[in-house]
């Protein structure tokens, strides 16, 4: 099975129900493809780098999930560009080394090295 993310955005102006309602539409989507969802995560509302249909937010999601073959992923993009809720959103397939990665900063394997960078930092300032 091939690993793949897919990160969109939602429009902020629909309920905090709605939001959550239409991200879990494509996550049912994605199993009803036969895809194995690895990892959801709500990133939550956050400001656009620009405008986008005269919105300066939106309500991000992430997707991680392994599929057979890429033709879930057309299905789902179309389903993007037909609903007028979704502002934009990237699929990438993704190499063994990223889906390591991936698991890893889950565990948690990262948080040490950022205390350890903390802590010198806090010492060097003394």
């Amino acid at each position: 099975m091939r690993h793949y993310e897919t990160t969109f955005i939602i429009d902020p102006v629909l309920s905090g129900d709605e939001i959550k309602q239409t991200a879990q539409m494509y996550v049912e989507f994605l199993k009803g493809e036969g895809c194995e969802i690895v990892h959801f995560e709500e990133e939550g509302v956050q400001e656009l780098a620009y405008a986008i249909n005269k919105r300066t937010s939106g309500a991000y999601f992430y997707v991680e999930y392994k599929a057979e073959n890429g033709d879930c992923i057309d299905k789902m993009e179309l389903a993007f560009r037909r609903d007028d809720n979704v502002l934009r959103y990237l699929s990438i397939a993704v190499n063994k080394h990223r889906a390591q990665y991936n698991l890893d900063k889950r565990a948690g394997k990262f948080e040490k090295k950022k205390e350890a960078v903390a802590a010198e930092t806090a010492e060097a300032k003394k």
